[in-house]
């Protein structure tokens, strides 16, 4: 994935977040670097509706060994994980 590809995939991530996950936020408080388990954004709802979000959009699964606070902290570290699935995904 090029660099351009994988800062319109973040964006989008934004995006959804923002407009669907959590109507009504302020712009500032969800960002690329967002802590969002620690914010209280991502809650077990709103995590499948996002696993959910990344499956159809993204056409990948996540597995649960990835399931992991470690890969849902930031919208950075989704951004990463969904390229990750990806690239696996296209070696197939």
């Amino acid at each position: 994935m090029t660099e351009p590809e994988r800062a319109a995939l973040l964006d989008e991530l934004i995006r959804y977040v923002r407009e669907e996950l959590v109507p009504g936020t302020s712009a500032d408080l969800i960002t690329a670097d967002s802590q969002l388990l620690e914010l209280g954004v991502l809650d077990s709802v709103r995590t499948a509706r996002l696993l959910a979000h990344i499956r159809t959009t993204y056409g990948v699964r996540v597995p649960p060994v990835h399931m992991t606070g470690e890969h849902f902290r930031t919208l950075e570290s989704i951004t990463d994980l969904v390229t990750l699935l990806r690239s696996q995904a296209a070696s197939l």
